[in-house]
């Protein structure tokens, strides 16, 4: 049971057991009560949740731990969040730090408040001494509340939240940490004459070359490099965090179940990447319609969402550091561009750029981009336990 507007009685807050298939149930299928009337909100598909739940299953639990948490309220779910411990976060930035991830709660402040202090009491006994969120197990997972743009629809990737969201988090004592910006660029834009020329001139200067692929055998047998260019072109950026080579592996294997290959993009020098644009088919009607559920028919609206997408998103742009200001940003988004004047696609959305990462947002702007979303991550300092610390 779910309550979704529940205003009496105190809400508890306990750690659930993933091995107990009722509770990983409830964890997962709280949102899809939530959020049950509201057209914008994309639901996840529900088989990836318990996976990414189950440490047999997860990679991140190889070197990272975490807690999931269900908040109650005379036996029916009022919240969710989890609290997690990512290794390579920490080791990167030398410091101490929890995220919270996965947070929904009912408009109401106790319910929140106890769901972040839950959050709080299991990272604190575990030495860590400040928490950001929403952040996820890698990289790539969406991060952050949605604090603009309530108007438009989410994506697979750019999650919709309830406008009291960022209420309930700021009345519970924690601030703003870093806003991530999404927009789009459709094919009615004009690509500015002087920016298609400098993108030309930059490409024939630097002898690069842009490599285009035909199908997915030829993609993946480019994930080596592209991998080993994806961490040192993202290394600078602010609260940027490595994965292991195993999760790579796996979200190479998701992306390439809706990849086009049509707007993946290389820039090589020789046979060297030097940079990358990602994007992939925008599945989101389908995972509308399949409610999250695979089976029966789930996998049948999944598919034809796919075959018939008129969208795709761009979900990573990077360059190395070092070759950052020879325009290759420009030259991929020059292709990308081009690629949606001579496809079917009618729009490209843009997915979640650090509002911190001046050059690509930049370059997108100056290209035409509008950004219509923010989601904004939060901090929350705490003391370091005095002693007793658990793994």
């Amino acid at each position: 049971m779910v309550a979704v507007n529940a205003t009496v009685g105190v809400a508890h807050v306990r750690e659930i057991d993933v091995t107990d298939r009722r509770d990983v149930r409830r964890f997962i299928e709280f949102p899809f009560q939530l959020y049950r009337d509201i057209p914008q909100w994309t639901p996840p598909i529900q088989l990836e949740m318990q996976e990414l739940m189950d440490p047999r299953k997860n990679a991140f639990f190889v070197h990272s731990t975490g807690g999931f948490f269900l908040a109650e309220r005379d036996g029916a779910v009022v919240g969710r969040i989890a609290a997690l411990r990512q290794r390579f976060y920490n080791e990167t930035h030398q410091n101490d730090t929890a995220f919270f991830y996965w947070f929904e709660s009912i408009d109401d402040q106790q319910v929140a408040s106890a769901l972040l202090d839950a959050a709080q009491t299991w990272a604190a006994a575990r030495g860590l001494r400040r928490m950001l969120g929403p952040i996820g197990f890698t990289q790539p997972d969406p991060p952050g509340i949605l604090v603009r743009g309530f108007e438009h629809e989410g994506t697979m990737n750019v999650p919709w939240h309830f406008p009291h969201y960022e209420r309930l988090i700021t009345d519970a004592g924690l601030v703003a940490h870093a806003d991530y910006l999404s927009g789009y660029f459709d094919r009615s834009m004009a690509f500015p004459v002087e920016l298609a020329t400098h993108a030309a001139t930059a490409v024939q200067r630097g002898g690069y070359t842009i490599k285009k692929f035909k199908n997915n055998a030829e993609m993946r047998a480019w994930v080596p490099q592209f991998f080993r260019t994806y961490l040192d072109a993202f290394a600078t950026v602010p609260d940027f965090f490595a994965m292991s080579a195993r999760e790579f592996e796996v979200l190479v294997d998701k992306m390439l179940m809706v990849a086009d290959p049509a707007v993946i993009k290389l820039v090589l020098d020789g046979e060297d990447v030097l940079g990358f644009l990602l994007s992939f088919r925008d599945i989101t009607p389908g995972l509308r319609r399949s409610r999250g559920r695979l089976l029966p028919f789930g996998w049948w609206h999944l598919l034809r969402s796919r075959a018939k997408s008129r969208q795709c998103n761009v979900i990573a742009l990077g360059v190395l550091p070092g070759r950052q200001k020879g325009g290759a940003n420009l030259a991929l988004l020059a292709e990308l561009l081009k690629t949606l004047r001579d496809s079917n696609y009618d729009r490209a959305e843009i997915v979640q750029i650090v509002s911190g990462n001046l050059n690509t947002h930049g370059d997108m702007t100056r290209l035409g981009a509008k950004w219509d979303k923010c989601h904004r991550v939060y901090r929350r300092e705490f003391p370091r336990p005095v002693a007793g610390h658990a793994t």
